[in-house]
C-alpha cells in the first residue's frame, strides 16, 4: 500500500504517542484547535493539546503496557481512515480502581482530519466497555475520564 502525507502522519501519530509514550508528539502534530471526539468513551471528548495530554497521560497511567497495532489505513484528501487493535494491560489505577493486572485486545476505528500535516479533528470509535471492566469499573461507568 502506498502512503501519501496524511496517512503517513496519523500513522506516526499512534506509533509515537501511544506505543513510545512520546507526550511531545501531542505538541508537534494536534493542532491547538483540534477536538477529539469520544476519545474515552461516548461523549468523552477532548479539546486542545493540553486536554489530550492530560487524557493520554491517565489512559498510561491506567494501561502501563499497551501497544497499538494499525491494521488498515487509509486517506484521501484531507481525511485519514484506520482501524486498529490495541493491547491494553491495566498496570495502575485508572481514577479511584486500582490495577487489576488485565489484558484486554480492544478494536478501535478512527476518522481523522488533518489541516497543514496537523490534527484538527478526530472520531473515535472503540471498545470503551472492554478496557473498563479489565480495570473492575462499575458497570455503571461508561467513560474512562
Amino acid at each position: 500500500m502506498v502512503e501519501n502525507e496524511n496517512t503517513a502522519i496519523v500513522r506516526r501519530w499512534f506509533e509515537e504517542v501511544w506505543n513510545q509514550r512520546r507526550l511531545a508528539t501531542i505538541d508537534e502534530l494536534l493542532a491547538p484547535e483540534a477536538v477529539a471526539h469520544d476519545l474515552g468513551g461516548p461523549g468523552a471528548s477532548t479539546r486542545g493539546p493540553a486536554a489530550f495530554r492530560a487524557a493520554a497521560e491517565q489512559l498510561h497511567t491506567a494501561f502501563g503496557e499497551m501497544h497499538f497495532v494499525v491494521d488498515d489505513i487509509f486517506g484521501v484528501e484531507d481525511r485519514v481512515a484506520v482501524r486498529l487493535t490495541a493491547t491494553l494491560k491495566n498496570t495502575g489505577p485508572l481514577g479511584p480502581l486500582q490495577p487489576t493486572g488485565q489484558t484486554v485486545k480492544v478494536p478501535i476505528m478512527c476518522m481523522v482530519r488533518l489541516r497543514e500535516g496537523k490534527l484538527i479533528e478526530g472520531y473515535n470509535q472503540w471498545d470503551v466497555a472492554s478496557a473498563l471492566r479489565a480495570a473492575n469499573a462499575p458497570a455503571s461507568q461508561a467513560t474512562l475520564f
